[in-house]
């Protein structure tokens, strides 16, 4: 059974299409609509999730007003090479440690999808475990594969998975973010995995309603991106898409427009330690709840309290330790979204906000709104041109244009598509469900290819075996997973370059090995080798030495002794029959008392 999924930066949604009817799936009772899952996961200090309604309510009980303590945590060593005296450089461990909130009961996180437009980011430690992102993002496609399992009654081992026209600018963080999602695709149980971009499923949902061929503009608007398509739809042939624009703004860009306006009651605009302007870099911190937190931490913390003395506006001095110190910025942001929601209907709504040193009591326009949000607003008409020009036709020549995406509901940019195309043009589907719907009709139909880099999370390996006669066995790469046969040590921090790679459990009691051949394995197809080594070793065993070390990426093994680092290395081999010494095999010195591990990517 193949499904298809709206996997959004806000809400996501399942929905299963059997040829004459759409089947939503029922994935968050406690929502106002049972059918969208917020895009939230809750995961508390014994690592339970929550997902969606549950996440929030949990976030807000438990965390909302409490104060923040922070605490130092030591997480192990690190190797910093500099440059010696001679021709060598120099070696040494330095010892690692990050100041965290002990006194969080649980952490939340929202707009995970936001964060894969970041080629830097690979994950997050939540308190002593280190999730990847695509463990994340896996989280919630697992839990919407089993509600959909448990609706329907059959497994889904299938899906048509969507994504924005663009993560990124850059191509190449475009296709990484793509790829990321695969892998969290597999880790959620999926094999038949899919990809199609939301507005061209929208478009497909349309298709099937529409009787004659027509030129449609898909302007698909929600929490993270804009996806402006030309496509043509209805009739007997498929949908056939004409041109397509990513554009990064979505709806949480126009509730940080809110909140920079909300910044005189923290403290923009006041003069400090005798005429200074307020710091804008503390301004910075404000843009989102999850940042606000940081100036809670000693230094800064110490200076607002300062400030409260030394300042024009010691009432705001005062706000701002509330903001920071409280852990309301979620429940704020909450707020500032339903005053957005609330002027879609409305010509004016009151944002009202009060706890302890804050008194928000705001009565905001419809037109100041339209005036925060005046940047995103020539962008998108920018953009909506682009995509005509990129089409080769002009705005008369669209017959209908599709508006779909919780952010399309903001008045100003329906005016402006009226504006530009006429109003008896404009169509408005479903904001939360239309894009999964055809996401659905997408995976019936079986409409779009399987991802080329898919052969990569193939298996490459035909055998492995262990001359030493001890237990090794097959496994698949993940953060916080077993590294060995024998020992209940566990990979701590797994960079995203190793993550569900095919690869060898070994036994941990072969770490002395002196043999030449400990380890001798077979591919299937030309692959990528990787051995994870332990950092200590002074030499490498010679077998070892014609691999290149990848000096961007590092292992973390805890065992019952410690956090213990490992270097990355790899070389690359054809199909065939091979063998790897052990990991004090000839050529090695130094102190190497944990075993190295093997994984193996297709080329």
């Amino acid at each position: 059974m193949r499904i298809g999924i709206d996997f959004g930066t806000t809400n996501s949604s399942v929905a299963y299409y059997d040829g004459s009817e759409l089947h939503p799936v029922h994935l968050d009772p406690a929502n106002e609509n049972p059918r969208v899952l917020p895009s939230l996961i809750w995961i508390d200090r014994d690592y339970n999730t929550k997902l969606g309604s549950q996440a929030a309510s949990e976030y807000l009980d438990k965390e909302t007003g409490r104060r923040i303590v922070w605490s130092r945590q030591d997480l192990g060593a690190i190797e910093i090479i500099v440059a010696g005296a001679g021709s060598s450089p120099i070696h040494y461990w330095h010892d690692v440690h990050i100041v965290t909130d002990i006194n969080a009961s649980g952490r939340l996180l929202q707009s995970v999808k936001t964060v894969l437009r970041d080629p830097r980011y690979e994950g997050t430690r939540i308190f002593d475990r280190y999730y990847t992102i695509d463990e994340l993002i896996a989280v919630i496609l697992k839990t919407m594969k089993s509600r959909a399992e448990a609706q329907f009654s059959e497994p889904c081992d299938g899906v048509a998975l969507g994504r924005p026209v663009s993560f990124s600018d850059n191509p190449a963080v475009s296709a990484r973010a793509e790829e990321i999602l695969y892998r969290a695709a597999r880790f959620a149980g999926f094999r038949d995995i899919t990809f199609q971009m939301e507005p061209v499923a929208a478009a497909h949902l349309y298709h099937r309603s529409a009787a004659h061929r027509e030129v449609a503009l898909v302007f698909d608007f929600g929490g993270g991106t804009l996806d402006l398509t030309v496509v043509e739809v209805g009739g007997r042939h498929p949908p056939r898409v004409i041109a397509t624009r990513g554009v990064l703004i979505g709806g949480d860009d126009l509730d940080r427009r809110i909140m920079t306006s909300l910044q005189p009651y923290f403290g923009k605009g006041a003069k400090i330690d005798g005429g200074a302007d307020f710091p804008p870099d503390f301004l910075d911190e404000l843009h989102t709840w999850q940042t606000m937190p940081e100036l809670s931490r000693p230094e800064p913390l110490s200076r607002i309290r300062r400030y409260q003395k030394t300042s024009d506006s010691p009432q705001a001095m005062l706000a701002l330790e509330t903001l920071v110190t409280q852990n309301v910025g979620f429940k704020l942001f909450r707020e500032i979204e339903r005053t957005k929601k609330a002027l879609t209907p409305n010509l004016m709504a009151r944002l009202t906000f009060q706890h302890e040193h804050i008194d928000i009591r705001k009565q905001v326009l419809r037109r100041d709104f339209e005036q925060m949000i005046e940047p995103e607003l020539i962008q998108v008409e920018r953009d909506i041109h682009a995509v005509l020009r990129d089409a080769g036709i002009s705005a008369r020549q669209v017959d209908v244009v599709l508006r779909t995406g919780g952010t399309s509901l903001v008045p100003a940019y329906v005016a402006m598509l009226e504006r530009i195309f006429g109003h008896d043009h404009i169509r408005e589907m479903d904001p939360l469900t239309s894009v999964v719907g055809g996401m659905a009709i997408v995976a019936h139909e079986e409409s779009t290819p399987t991802p080329a880099y898919a052969y990569r999370y193939e298996n490459p390996l035909v055998y492995v075996r262990a001359t030493s006669g001890r237990h090794y066995e097959q496994t698949i790469l993940r953060a916080r997973m077993g590294c060995y046969t024998d020992r209940d040590y566990r990979i701590i921090n797994l960079p995203l370059t190793l993550s569900g790679l095919h690869a060898v459990r070994p036994a941990d009691l072969d770490y002395d090995s002196e043999s030449a051949k400990l380890l001798r394995f077979k591919l299937r197809r030309p692959s990528r080798v990787y051995i994870v080594y332990q950092a200590k070793a002074e030499m490498l065993p010679r077998w070892l030495r014609g691999f290149k070390r990848d000096e961007t990426i590092q292992v973390d093994i805890r065992t019952p002794g410690g956090l213990y680092p490992f270097f990355v290395y790899y070389r690359d081999f054809p199909a065939g029959a091979f063998a790897l010494g052990g990991a004090h095999a000839k050529g090695y010195s130094g102190i190497v008392f944990l075993n190295y591990i093997m994984a193996a990517k297709p080329l």
